[in-house]
């Protein structure tokens, strides 16, 4: 143990809640970058590693700052070298400060030890107290895997079962409902693929040669529709400016923050919020069905056929309108979507985007009442197209496309 550390256990571990989880993770690119995909940092929070690779834990406290220390197992190696990782949090701000795995080679860029021992102090929080107390100095369970058994007898092995015959009917399904889907025809559209394709340094060069027509546009948004539930969905927006991302695209400078990550694929955690918006939205989309008297049908990604780069996916598609849907937690949060009526400029900009990529003339903003489980309340707000803003709008989009997020897709490929 380190000087002027103690043993950790249950009681004097420091509390990491959700809310401190999901804004560190949030606001630190080592975790929200496009390698992540937040696919990465789920791997690696899972309980299944965590719980049974770290080990020997202990902590200091500094004023403010709480800094506990462990040795995790690796994964692959797991009699190898024992890795040191530290994670900083600000108790009296409620605020992880830092997490950074001292040994493996990846910890420059936020690595898999960091997250495990991170959500593993997650985890401890999260758990009921006890009467007793849990040490936390101990060895990890993964580590003494192997160390049991000495030796196998032939009569052990004699015992094992004979592989199965090999079986195609599963992949031939798996290929048969890709073709009925078009899976392949639609990947050719996804922006990797493109820049892949013709490999042209000049942006200018590489968008004279990308050519959608009405069909692909068509075929795309049909193709989509179960948007998040679809791969595809997301592999066609990678690289691509969203409407519900534009506005704040539109004012970015920088082709290394966050927002550029999340473009280039790059996820965040879900928040309670974005978890009640998707548990709602069907219901909501109901209710607005009703008080508009007008079938609405889901809608896939809609991507421009003159400026490829922009897409955007409405919540709903009425005949003549687009259906955008928003579910606050709060009266506070209610703010954020609605100044005196009409939709912020954030959700202003996203509304008359998704109007220009569908061809539509009107849209409705649709806000559920932070109390709609009770009441079914939703303001619907009518927003009316207005092809200046867009055209202007638009021209701000593809600047900083061209100089922010094309240069990143030409270097991925070359």
């Amino acid at each position: 143990m380190e000087l002027g550390f103690t043993k950790a256990n249950s009681y004097n571990l420091p509390r990491v809640d959700l809310l401190m989880l999901g804004e560190f993770l949030a606001s630190n690119k080592d975790f929200c970058s496009a390698e992540f995909r937040n696919v990465k940092t789920a791997v690696s929070s899972r309980p299944s590693y965590g719980d049974d690779a770290i080990s020997y834990v202990q902590l200091k406290r500094d004023g403010n700052l709480c800094m506990v220390k462990s040795k995790i197992c690796p994964e692959h190696k797991v009699h190898g070298k024992l890795y040191g990782v530290t994670l900083v949090v600000d108790e009296v701000n409620e605020t992880v400060v830092s997490v950074e795995c001292h040994d493996c080679v990846a910890s420059q860029g936020g690595c898999k030890h960091a997250v495990a021992f991170l959500m593993w102090v997650h985890r401890r929080s999260e758990e009921p107290s006890v009467t007793s107390v849990e040490c936390y100095w101990m060895k990890s369970k993964l580590s003494k895997v192997g160390t049991t058994i000495k030796y196998l007898t032939a009569k052990d092995l004699s015992n094992a079962k004979p592989s199965l015959p090999s079986n195609s009917v599963v992949l031939d399904k798996f290929i048969e409902e890709g073709r009925k889907r078009q899976l392949h025809n639609l990947i050719t559209f996804s922006m990797h693929k493109l820049v892949l394709k013709y490999k042209e340094k000049s942006c200018d060069t590489f968008l004279e040669k990308l050519v959608l027509t009405d069909a692909d546009v068509k075929l795309i948004e049909e193709k989509t529709r179960q948007q998040s539930q679809s791969s595809v969905w997301y592999e066609l927006r990678y690289g691509r400016m969203t409407a519900s991302r534009a506005y704040e695209f539109s004012r970015c400078s920088t082709s290394d923050g966050t927002l550029i990550a999340l473009i280039m694929g790059g996820r965040i955690p879900d928040t309670h919020a974005m978890k009640r918006g998707g548990m709602l939205e069907d219901e909501v989309r109901e209710t607005v069905s009703t008080k508009l008297g007008k079938t609405i049908n889901k809608g896939g990604l809609f991507i421009s056929k003159k400026y490829p780069m922009i897409a955007g996916s409405p919540d709903g598609v009425c005949e003549e309108s687009i259906i955008e849907i928003k579910c606050p937690i709060s009266s506070k949060t209610y703010k954020n979507y609605v100044n005196n009526g009409k939709p912020t400029k954030k959700y202003y900009a996203q509304m008359q985007l998704q109007m220009y990529l569908s061809g539509l003339q009107k849209g409705y903003f649709c806000v559920a009442d932070c109390n709609y489980n009770i009441n079914k309340n939703v303001n619907i707000i009518c927003v009316k197209y207005d092809d200046k803003y867009v055209s202007e709008f638009i021209l701000a989009l593809v600047h900083s496309w061209k100089y922010n997020v094309y240069p990143l897709l030409y270097q991925s490929v070359v």
